[in-house]
């Protein structure tokens, strides 16, 4: 009956997994352009599949599509509970895996059980303990499972608050986190004796060993590709990784099993164990390990295939290779419909696919040449998905991917079994080992930081359009189909359609952009011309730190998870001009990182910010082709870009008591015929003086000076220009109650509606020649 059943529905599969997910896509993050995709499975189903085909795929997608419903709606009733900011006591239980601690506070993920209005509620939680000092009885915590008897508070978890960027509040509602539990007593802490308990202890004791040597960075490294342990040490080489596109390796794709199965194969043969039984001891061995390792995606996707295949030839199933990868692929969904937003999730598979395709194809040994194409087609298949995320694409990534590979099977693998054994059996001399490699790492490391020929290939793509994603897609998949047949086709197709998308296409988009990018306390605005014409930024954002580290009080590592990920999700490869209205930190604090990271043409600048103290902290360090100056007193309308600096006076600002803020630089955009104006941190005094001095100055949008503080934004301002709308930013929560509600309800007085990053985030305005003008936030208020 099964074999029958199977037998009608043998190679459709994949088409029923491909339908499912896309599906459900659509129904997590549902836009017009999935129902393309949608489409295009569903008619090649109907037309070419039988009726139990048609059968299975719609029985499965209800099935799919109810559970998700069903674990939304729960998720939903947990986000809109009555409990923020509420003093409640509770139980919290973690394991030492999701604990992490550090000399400011201990925090992770733990399941948190609490009674509201007589009901016991269980839900999952990121929670945060602060810390006065080092407390010695969190030393458990980092060792053994935990019950925790604390009282504390429910927030809510922080949206992405940018346009397209790495959003931490989605990424944990996939894993049903949908609170954060702020710890404020702490009544008792034991050791949790349940089973579930007791099994996390007993895995962090069979890894201690390894997780007490993460301080060394090859051992980091080894801990992360072997057992999947994250550390502080391996973040600080995963970017570099990543960039390099070799991230898909460390516990992604679990391509390392196929290394570790022909290891235990090799020696149980060697030790005279008949296969039958080496298979089977192999096969438990595996599922050991991916318990011990944390159930990572592409380990059980490995050992899911492996277990199906010996199913199929024990009762001569008739399901092909790519049947076999698809109905894992179901299964993973069916037991837990949100796999599909995760990325581990979608590569594994893509991964897997590209590998048995290519193969099946070319079922030969081998050759060099093929090896080099079928890893050549597993980054065409890979970059699109990568791209959504990363926003950045680097030629260079097939050399190294390639030679990685190699190294990955020759020399990588083998050191990891060493070192495995070195520190499993405490052989001497593991601290000369660890050193050696050490170096190597480091050196490794420093050789790509400081690679000019890595970085000049490194290519900033933003947030990729649909139909860009559709058409790699088609490249990879027209690629990975022709390889074989038409060689020299297939690698000018790649070349010729990557050239045009992503060199090409971007200069036939004639929309202009712009965006007032949140950044916290400070200004960061981006002004983006059509047809790739130039990027414009004025003000970089920055954050004081109040106790100064080596002197400075600039947190120059602000910028990389803030300004640098906005610019590089909104596709900004090159900046060709910085404007810094004045020298403070919330203006000027991560121009030094943002120097470092994206190619600056142009910094335009006061000679107030050049004689500043700021300025002569960071200016070394500071990565420019040209500085700029523009005297007090001066205008200058740029010949080629539609925008006019305006600079007080210096007789204006030099008695004044906030004299940097009254020395800002004032900047007009004119986006077809609609005036922008930016007026930096000036107070009113100067307002008026810059508008008796320039009566020219238009403002259809106004974005109000200095963060909507009282001391700006005056009725004369107001009558003079007469805008429309008006732009504010200013942090959440900000410590100056910025914007003051003076210059709020002066606003509504006037009848001029304002956007406040403090509200909604980042705000974007563009405009297209058929479309017009229009407006978008990032948090739909």
């Amino acid at each position: 009956m099964i074999n029958k059943y199977l037998q009608n529905i043998q190679y459709e599969w994949p088409f029923i997994f491909l339908f499912i997910y896309v599906v459900l896509q659509a129904f997590y993050n549902f836009n017009l352009w999935l129902i393309l995709p949608v489409i295009v499975i569903a008619l090649r189903i109907i037309t070419l599949s039988n009726l139990k085909t048609l059968i299975t795929v719609s029985v499965m997608t209800v099935f799919v599509i109810g559970y998700a419903r069903f674990q939304a709606t729960l998720f939903q009733n947990l986000e809109h509970l009555p409990i923020e900011s509420q003093e409640m006591r509770a139980i919290l239980y973690t394991n030492p895996f999701d604990v992490k601690s550090d000399e400011e506070s201990v925090r992770g993920e733990g399941k948190v059980q609490v009674v509201h209005q007589s009901e016991k509620i269980e839900l999952k939680v990121n929670f945060i303990q602060w810390l006065e000092d080092d407390d010695p009885q969190f030393q458990s915590l980092r060792e053994e499972s935990t019950v925790w008897y604390v009282e504390g508070k429910f927030e809510k978890l922080d949206e992405a608050r940018n346009f397209d960027v790495f959003d931490y509040k989605s990424y944990l509602a996939t894993q049903n986190i949908a609170w954060e539990f702020e710890i404020t007593n702490i009544y008792q802490l034991k050791s949790d004796l349940s089973f579930v308990g007791k099994l996390d202890t007993f895995r962090y004791t069979l890894l201690e060993p390894f997780i007490k040597l993460n301080h060394h960075e090859w051992i980091a490294i080894h801990n992360k590709l072997l057992y999947n342990i994250d550390s502080d040490t391996y973040r600080h080489y995963k970017d570099n990784f990543t960039a390099l596109g070799v991230a898909p390796f460390f516990a992604i794709s679990g391509f390392h099993i196929y290394f570790i199965r022909r290891l235990l194969n090799n020696v149980l043969l060697r030790l005279g164990m008949p296969i039958e039984y080496a298979k089977m001891l192999i096969t438990v061995l595996l599922w050991l390990y991916t318990w011990l390792v944390g159930w990572p995606i592409g380990v059980i996707r490995v050992l899911s295939m492996s277990s199906l295949s010996s199913l199929k030839t024990k009762y001569h199933l008739p399901i092909a290779s790519l049947d076999s990868l698809a109905i894992v692929g179901i299964l993973f969904i069916c037991f837990n419909p949100l796999n599909v937003l995760s990325l581990g999730y979608t590569l594994s598979f893509v991964m897997t696919f590209v590998v048995m395709s290519y193969n099946q194809a070319s079922p030969s040994k081998h050759s060099a040449i093929q090896s080099i194409e079928m890893t050549f087609a597993c980054l065409l298949l890979s970059w699109p998905i990568i791209m959504q995320t990363s926003f950045e694409w680097n030629v260079i990534q097939i050399l190294v991917v390639i030679l990685f590979t190699v190294v990955f099977n020759h020399l990588i693998m083998p050191l990891v079994f060493l070192t495995t054994l070195w520190i499993v059996f405490s052989l001497p001399g593991l601290e000369t080992l660890s050193a050696w490699l050490d170096r190597g790492v480091i050196f490794f490391n420093e050789l790509l930081s400081q690679s000019d020929v890595f970085h000049s290939f490194n290519l900033i793509v933003g947030k990729q359009a649909p139909v860009i994603f559709y058409l790699l897609i088609l490249v990879a998949l027209f690629f990975i189909a022709c390889i074989h047949v038409r060689p020299f086709l297939s690698y000018g197709v790649f070349l010729l359609m990557y050239l045009i998308i992503l060199f090409g296409v971007p200069y036939l988009d004639p929309t202009v952009k712009l965006t007032m990018i949140d950044v916290g306390q400070g200004d960061a605005m981006l002004f983006q011309l059509g047809h790739q014409q130039g990027n414009w930024l004025i003000d970089t954002g920055g954050k004081r730190l109040w106790e100064p580290v080596e002197g400075s009080n600039i947190d120059y590592s602000y910028a990389e998870w803030n300004l640098i990920p906005a610019l590089k999700a909104l596709g900004v490869n090159q900046l060709d001009g910085v404007i810094i209205t004045h020298p403070d930190i919330d203006h000027i604090g991560n121009l030094q990182a943002l120097s470092q990271a994206i190619n600056i043409q142009e910094l335009w600048v006061s000679n107030y910010t050049l004689e500043s103290d700021i300025w002569e902290e960071i200016s070394a360090e500071v990565k420019v082709n040209t500085v700029v100056s523009l005297d007090m007193g001066q205008s200058y309308k740029h010949p080629t870009v539609p925008l006019t600096l305006y600079s007080p006076a210096l007789s204006d600002i030099k008695y004044s008591q906030s004299e940097s803020n009254d020395s800002s630089l004032i900047t007009q955009i004119d986006i077809e015929g609609l005036a922008v104006l930016s007026l930096g941190d000036v107070t009113k005094r100067i307002e008026t003086k810059i508008l008796a001095t320039y009566p020219e100055i238009r403002a259809d949008i106004l974005k109000v000076a200095h963060h909507g503080s009282d001391t700006s934004t005056s009725e004369e301002l107001l009558t003079h220009t007469q805008p429309s709308l008006s732009f504010i930013s200013a942090g959440l929560d900000n410590q100056y109650g910025h914007p003051h509600t003076e210059v709020t309800d002066l606003l509504n007085q006037y009848s001029i509606p304002y956007l406040s990053t403090e509200k909604v985030g980042a705000v974007q305005l563009t405009y297209h020649p058929l479309k017009g003008y229009q407006i978008r936030t990032v948090i739909k208020k």
